[in-house]
């Protein structure tokens, strides 16, 4: 009973935790086959939760004076399950997604997570296209359950978003990533940036989605996610570090066997590169850090909304 105890259930919980919590995803396996964009059903699902935050809110009574107690409300309501993030779960079982699905075995993970024992037995989350983007479906749980966790930080440091990026990139080479399945994803700490800027724009700033009217909160512009997702979520660009020269070495060698490279698309690492020079080494990976940039103005189609600054109370982000 002492080593089932002491040994046993320990290691069986701490296999279950890593396994649940720390998904990887592979963007780059099948990368060049058609996926159809799901980005209108994410924006519903999405819109459909804070019209339940506002109703929730009003329930509560929340003060419209304590925006701080509307991201906490918001928090709970879509927490993770099991250690698995509550939009994740949705995502992967909801028939109307189009998604790409495989194994570790299956994947240019194979035989790189946990030396191919477990990870190589597990599911990967699945790949999705969002916003244009293939994204896992496990950064829409970063975005949210990550996003909150690092708001704190960035917070109580006065809006200093480095200090935040530090924490966040912190947990990506610990318990997030380097220390249980042997990866630091850099596209989920860019999804765990994404989620403070949400969490900061969900009720304060110039331009936020929750207003008091009347004495109650209530949602005045709709979220989209084309305001947080871009290349940066996709590990096809902004490419995963192995936590061993091991597990890189046979993750370089299983890239070579598809005839892939990462990142897949240098042009879109330029643009990133200029897009988030101010905090690049928190959310972009080595290898897409070596392209150099991309001419100032040159990133996308038009110029980032609102949801995509880092903004304080000041509007202004800073390092």
């Amino acid at each position: 009973m002492s080593f089932l105890h002491s040994v046993l259930l320990p290691t069986l919980l701490s296999v279950f935790v890593v396994s649940a919590q720390a998904k990887e995803t592979d963007n780059l396996t099948g990368r060049n086959k058609s996926l159809p964009d799901s980005t209108e059903i994410f924006d519903r699902e999405m819109n459909k939760r804070l019209q339940e935050l506002q109703a929730e809110a009003s329930a509560e009574g929340i003060s419209c004076s304590d925006p701080r107690k509307l991201r906490i409300l918001f928090h709970d309501l879509n927490d993770a399950r099991f250690f698995i993030g509550s939009l994740e779960s949705w995502a992967e079982d909801n028939s109307e997604i189009a998604k790409r699905e495989m194994t570790a075995q299956q994947s240019v993970y194979d035989g790189v997570l946990d030396n191919g024992w477990v990870f190589n037995r597990l599911k990967l989350a699945s790949t999705v296209k969002v916003n244009g983007q293939l994204v896992g479906t496990d950064k829409f749980g970063h975005f949210i359950d990550q996003g909150f966790e690092f708001y704190t930080p960035y917070r109580q440091s006065g809006y200093r978003m480095s200090t935040a990026l530090h924490s966040s990139l912190g947990s990506e080479k610990g318990y997030s990533g380097g220390a249980s399945t042997g990866t630091i994803s850099y596209a989920d700490a860019m999804a765990n940036y994404q989620g403070i800027l949400f969490y900061h724009a969900l009720a304060e700033g110039p331009n936020p989605y929750f207003r008091c009217s009347q004495g109650k909160w209530t949602q005045v512009r709709e979220f989209r996610w084309a305001d947080y997702v871009d290349a940066g979520w996709d590990e096809g660009l902004n490419c995963s570090v192995m936590a061993s020269p091991e597990a890189q070495a046979k993750f370089n060698a299983n890239l070579a066997k598809q005839g892939q490279t990462c990142p897949a698309d240098t042009d879109a690492c330029a643009k990133l590169n200029t897009r988030y020079a101010a905090f690049d080494e928190y959310v972009l990976s080595p290898e897409c850090r070596k392209v150099a940039k991309a001419p100032v103005g040159s990133y996308g189609g038009g110029k980032p909304s609102s949801g995509k600054s880092s903004t304080g109370k000041s509007g202004k982000g800073t390092r």
